[in-house]
């Protein structure tokens, strides 16, 4: 979990066939792992309900390390 793992907290979801097919594939062809682009994704959800950006987000790259 990169930096963050001292304080992080597993989160298990279902997802379609279709939602997770579709994120290998972004996955893949941006060279980072599942769990960074949900991580990510989970982020972006947050910033945007609170009214802005909490933290300077980079999508090209991953910082964690485990792309």
């Amino acid at each position: 979990m990169g930096k963050d793992g001292k304080d992080a907290e597993r989160v298990t979801t279902t997802l379609t066939r279709t939602q997770k097919a579709e994120l290998d594939r972004l996955a893949k062809s941006q060279g980072v792992k599942v769990a960074w682009l949900v991580r990510r994704a989970v982020e972006r959800y947050l910033e945007e309900a609170a009214g802005g950006p909490m933290l300077p987000l980079e999508l090209e790259r991953g910082e964690d390390g485990k792309r």
